[in-house]
This record gives C-alpha cells, structure tokens and sequence, in this order.
C-alpha cells in the first residue's frame, strides 16, 4: 500500500481511537487518571495497528487493560476503514513525555 493511503488511514485511525477512548472507556479512567492517545502506525501489510498510549499513573498496566478493548475497537474500525483486511490492534506504551518531564525538572533543579 502506498505511504499515502497508509498516512489517510492511521489519520482516521487516531481520530477513531481517540474518540472510543474519551467516549466509550470513562470507567477505567479513575485508575489512570488522563490517557493519552500519541501517535499511531499501521504496518505496511497492514497486519497490525500499533496505538501509542500514555498516562500519568498506572502506567505498567495502561497496555494491558486497554487490550481488553481491542476487540470492541477493531470493530468500530472495521465499520469506518474500507480495507479488506482488518489490522490486529497493539497498544504500546511510549515513555517520551517522561524523558521530557525529567529533563524539564533537571534544567528547573539547576
């Protein structure tokens, strides 16, 4: 699939999962307290959607418990996105906002 199409489609996918999120998952909410939905990338053969997640506590067990949702998102998807074959969704944890917070109080601390 050309890079195009791939960039239209993690576009629509970000915008989808960001919104199952903010809409459909407000009862774990409380356990992370804000979860942010970063960046998202979808293979090239389109087997999988990797969705770059993060929070400000819980954040060892973020992955894991948004997989139990992956199903239910997977079909919302699959109503949106016209592709044959349906990406398997990974969530993945991504510590980048943590580096900065930690050189941000690095500088502040000098």
């Amino acid at each position: 699939m050309n890079k195009e199409r791939l960039k239209k489609l993690e576009s629509i996918a970000l915008e989808l999962v960001s919104w199952f999120l903010f809409e459909e998952v407000r009862e774990i909410e409380e356990d992370f307290w804000l979860i942010n939905v970063l960046w998202v990338k979808i293979s090239t053969d389109i087997s999988y959607l990797d969705i770059y997640v993060s929070s400000f506590k819980n954040y060892d067990i973020l992955t894991k418990t948004l997989a139990k949702y992956a199903p239910e998102m997977n079909r919302k998807l699959h109503k949106k996105l016209n592709i044959r074959k349906l990406p398997k969704i990974r969530f993945r944890y991504d510590k980048g906002w943590e580096i900065s917070e930690s050189i941000l109080k690095t500088i502040n601390n000098l």
